[in-house]
């Protein structure tokens, strides 16, 4: 069944290209927004592992009048009304480097980072909880009271692990998976409502 697999990459690799997106995951966002209402305008986003800046023009086109900020160890063309700052999230002083720059915290924090796979399912799934981890970790710091967080995992054994460890800190934590993702992928997004604050 690998050619449905294919199909559906290349439909929404030709509607990118047909709609301006410089990638197909741009359509991960939007459906997530789209169910969960995520994005408002006049807020502050951070959308972590930006390059090539697919999910930064959505947060552009749906956020306006609102600062966003992208932030890659990868260079990323310049998107209007998106600052970007080459930055690696692993990094001790990420967190305070952010405020220091930015000066005030997110209502929303946007993670589509995954390590390229190995094709070893064990490996992979844990390296996506150690990035996931990362990200949760980094929004304890600079999430605004109530703010949320979607972060990309590759589904496993450790989801429901890190979901524990961080359901204290957040109102509600919910998995999807949009259209857009692939159907045989462990690929999903873990979002965490409402943070309670730190």
């Amino acid at each position: 069944m690998s050619w449905i697999k294919e199909r559906r990459k290349e439909k929404y690799y030709r509607l990118a290209k047909k709609e301006g997106y410089r990638s197909r995951a741009s359509y991960k966002l939007i459906q997530i927004n789209d169910k969960f209402h995520i994005i408002r305008d006049g807020i502050n986003i951070l959308d972590l592992g930006s390059s090539p800046g697919g999910w930064s023009q959505v947060i552009s086109e749906l956020n306006p009048h609102g600062k966003n900020l992208a932030v890659d160890i990868i260079p990323m063309e310049k998107i209007d009304n998106v600052n970007f700052i080459r930055k690696d999230i692993m990094e001790n002083d990420f967190p305070d480097f952010i405020l220091s720059k930015f000066g005030e915290k997110f209502n929303l924090i946007l993670s589509d980072i995954l390590m390229k796979t190995s094709g070893d399912s064990n490996r992979d799934h844990a390296n996506s909880y150690f990035i996931a981890k990362r990200v949760f970790d980094i929004a304890l710091k600079l999430l605004e009271k109530n703010g949320h967080l979607v972060v990309k995992m590759l589904q496993g054994d450790l989801t429901q692990q890190l979901i524990k460890e961080y359901s204290k800190y957040f109102r509600e934590i919910k998995i999807t998976k949009p259209p857009s993702s692939s159907p045989r992928s462990p690929e999903i997004y873990i979002l965490a409502f409402g943070f309670s604050g730190s």
